[in-house]
This record gives structure tokens, C-alpha cells and sequence, in this order.
């Protein structure tokens, strides 16, 4: 005998409910986030460069010591859980603190020679990346050294670092160029409260590339009206990074 279990509409919708407020929230928290992101990233561009780099290289060492600590623990734990592959998994990881150090290590140098690059040639390009890709690999190559050809090694590391960081660089602009992509733009209609006219930016194809470019009348031929196209032009004009796309577009 088939049994039906029937769930009461008030159910669905308490079910529906809750869902769009985890959805709501969990934008609220994204858009918090790329605030205080953009906000922090703003303070250390006003820093004398001692500071700028204290604060970039402390920070990704930081970064890299968590990174390095959780992917030893997990190695112990593969090697506990698969013994005969555990002389294999010590051979290519350390412990945790080992682990933890080297990422350290990676990663400071990787951020101080970002902070460098990007003081002396006033934005992250792909040279920039190669850059720091190089100092990265090289310092992994310095602290696991192969036998006596420990400076050869280091090298070696460091070319093939610089290959992956410039190829990575590009990899990312040629995404963060796609005609699609509406996740900032969807962001920033959310923190303001203005999400009924997200359509409105997708029929007028106003994509996350055109946001430093947009203005009152592109708004206005996207239909949206004058007290949301304020909020919007000013919420661009507090953004700093979006100051410098627009500056960049200008130039």
C-alpha cells in the first residue's frame, strides 16, 4: 500500500522563507566583505611603502601558515588512513609546523614582491605576477633544498613559478572580462536595496566591466529611475576601486 505524505502549503512557504533569508544574508555577508576588502585595501594604498609592506608581507605569511598547517594536518591524516601509501605522502609533505612554515615563507615573499612590483610600476600586471611567482618558487626552492644544487633548484622553482603566475594572471583577466558576469554589479544592488532593477542592467548588457563606466544618462537609458541611479553614481564614487578601473578606462 503506497503512503502519501502530504506537507501543508504554510510549510512550503515557511520552507521558501527561510530560504531567502539564508540568500539574503549570505549576499549581506559578500557584500560586508568586499567592503571591508575595498575599505582595507584603501588604507594600505595611503601607507608610506615600509608600512604597505610590513602589512602585505605579514599578512600573506599569515595566509600561507594557515594554508600550510591545514594541508599538513590533512597529510597526516591520508597517511593514517591509507598506511601504505603514507612513505609516499611523507616524502612529498611535512607535518603541520614544517608545513606551515614553508607556506609561510612562500607567501610573505610572494605578497612583499607583489607590494614592490606594484609601487614601482603602479598596478598588478602580468609582470608583476611573474614577479612574485618567481620569489615564491625560488623561496620553497631555498627552504627544500636537493642535495648540492641547492641554488640551480631554487632557480628552477622560481622560472616555473613565474610561468604559472603569468599564466594564471591571464587566465583571470580573460574571466573577469566575460560579457556575463554580473556577480559585483549584483552585489552592489543589493547592498543598496535596489535588486528590482538587476534586470534592467542585464537588458542593457551593464556588466560588471561596465560599472566603472556607467552614468546618469546610461542609467536613465537602462530605465532606472532618478533616486536609484543617485545611490548607485555615488556608491561608485566611494569606491575606490572602481575610481581607479574608471581612471584606467580614461587614460
Amino acid at each position: 500500500m503506497d503512503v502519501v505524505v502530504r506537507i501543508p502549503k504554510d510549510n512550503n512557504k515557511q520552507i521558501t522563507n527561510q530560504l531567502r533569508i539564508i540568500s539574503s544574508k549570505l549576499t549581506e555577508l559578500e557584500t560586508k566583505f568586499k567592503e571591508f576588502g575595498n575599505g582595507y585595501r584603501n588604507w594600505v594604498s595611503k601607507q608610506s611603502f615600509p608600512v604597505e609592506a610590513t602589512v602585505a608581507t605579514t599578512s600573506g605569511a599569515i595566509q600561507g601558515a594557515a594554508f600550510g598547517g591545514l594541508f599538513g594536518a590533512a597529510a597526516q591524516v591520508a597517511g593514517h588512513v591509507f598506511p601504505e601509501h603514507s612513505p609516499a605522502i611523507k616524502a612529498f609533505c611535512s607535518g603541520p609546523v614544517a608545513e606551515a612554515r614553508i607556506m609561510a615563507a612562500m607567501e610573505g615573499a610572494r605578497a612583499s614582491v607583489t607590494c614592490i612590483m606594484k609601487r614601482i610600476k603602479g598596478k598588478e600586471d602580468v609582470q608583476t605576477r611573474m614577479a612574485a611567482g618567481f620569489g615564491a618558487g625560488a623561496t620553497l626552492g631555498m627552504i627544500r633544498p636537493r642535495d648540492s644544487y641547492g641554488a640551480v633548484y631554487a632557480a628552477m622553482l622560481g622560472v616555473v613559478g613565474a610561468l604559472v603566475g603569468g599564466v594564471f594572471f591571464q587566465l583571470g583577466q580573460k574571466t573577469s572580462q566575460l560579457p556575463g558576469e554580473y556577480t559585483r554589479t549584483r552585489c552592489m544592488l543589493s547592498n543598496l536595496g535596489l535588486q528590482n532593477y538587476e534586470e534592467n542592467f542585464k537588458k542593457g548588457l551593464l556588466t560588471d566591466i561596465t560599472m566603472p563606466l556607467l552614468t546618469d544618462s546610461v542609467l536613465r537609458d537602462a530605465r532606472v529611475p532618478l533616486g536609484p541611479r543617485l545611490l548607485i553614481l555615488d556608491h561608485i564614487a566611494r569606491d575606490p576601486e572602481l575610481q581607479k578601473m574608471r581612471q584606467h578606462h580614461v587614460g
